[in-house]
């Protein structure tokens, strides 16, 4: 891919300066590491191909260069590709913080036949990311009403969200299925589309709330096995039961998740130790910034009560 891409950029009159393969983790030292060595090659732009961990590094070499970035997406495994934010993490995939960039990408190119062809655990991922959109967006526009520190977000950011759910309900479980038979359906151009943009434009101009919060938490411990998707679409139905929703809009969810081949147990994520819970639970409620868009703030012996009720339903 890689190679394709360089010769393709340069049969049309764009110089690639440099090149890096070898991202395998978005850390603080590959961000120093290619800005230090790009800048030298005073560069107009930089193009970050891949996933998450790929996009995410791009994005921050970008601003540490001070030139725009460009997203060509390979895999359909998160919606970080238009979002001005690079998530950290150490080597061995602890997570660090969420960098908050000043601009967003000024050009992303998704194209569905590219991710389509993806293996289709990149899809469950995706959707697993995409899953928090309406309940992050919801509490983060519950948190604004109530605490009047932001702007309310828009009518159009709750309806992407609204219109995001709705896609990865009525077609994910098609999707995914379409792509592991080496489909390229109509149902599969919908739910790249829930994650690359209505997720995407949705929590940009919303927020992360708990379920971020917590994911965060729980990527720290260094006790979670699973992908962001994974660890996010669990602490998604978490944050249904932290909320007290309905107990069969919460059935709802964690029947999809089953089906669609998300984890719905902490057992599937690697079996984190009780003080691993204690830690991302009192990591989320006080120091995640994503908490605070919570309405009410966030305390740390609700949420394992409500991983405590979640686990307990299986």
């Amino acid at each position: 891919m890689g190679d394709k891409i360089r010769k393709s950029l340069e049969s049309n009159g764009i110089d690639v300066l440099l090149w890096e393969s070898g991202v395998k983790e978005c850390t603080m030292d590959a961000i120093a590491r290619l800005a230090d060595t790009g800048r030298k090659s005073n560069p107009h732009f930089v193009i970050g191909v891949g996933g998450g961990k790929a996009v995410d590094t791009a994005k921050a070499v970008a601003c540490r260069i001070k030139v725009p970035s460009v997203i060509l997406g390979t895999q359909c495994a998160t919606n970080a590709d238009t979002s001005a934010e690079s998530v950290v993490y150490t080597e061995d995939h602890r997570f660090v913080k969420a960098l908050t960039l000043p601009r967003n990408p000024v050009l992303v190119i998704e194209d569905t036949e590219v991710l389509s062809k993806a293996p289709a655990k990149f899809m469950v991922w995706g959707m697993g990311d995409a899953l928090s959109t309406k309940f992050e967006s919801e509490a983060y526009a519950k948190a604004r009403a109530k605490k009047k520190d932001r702007p309310a977000p828009t009518t159009a950011a709750l309806a992407l969200a609204d219109s995001c759910h709705k896609n990865l309900m009525e077609h994910g479980l098609k999707a995914v299925h379409d792509v592991k038979n080496g489909a390229h359906s109509r149902e599969v151009d919908d739910i790249i589309e829930a994650v690359k943009l209505s997720s995407a434009m949705a929590f940009e101009n919303t927020g992360c709330a708990l379920a971020h919060a917590l994911h965060n938490g729980l990527a720290r411990s260094g006790e979670v096995k699973g992908q962001h998707g994974e660890i996010v679409a669990y602490c998604t139905v978490v944050q249904m039961i932290y909320e007290k929703r309905h107990a069969d809009e919460v059935s709802a969810v964690r029947t999809w998740c089953e089906k669609v081949g998300l984890p719905t147990t902490l057992d599937a994520l690697g079996g984190p130790s009780k003080m691993a819970l204690r830690k991302a639970a009192e990591y989320a409620a006080d120091k995640d910034p994503d908490s605070r868009n919570m309405p009410e703030k966030v305390k740390a012996q609700d949420v394992l009560m409500a991983i405590e009720t979640y686990e307990s339903a299986h």
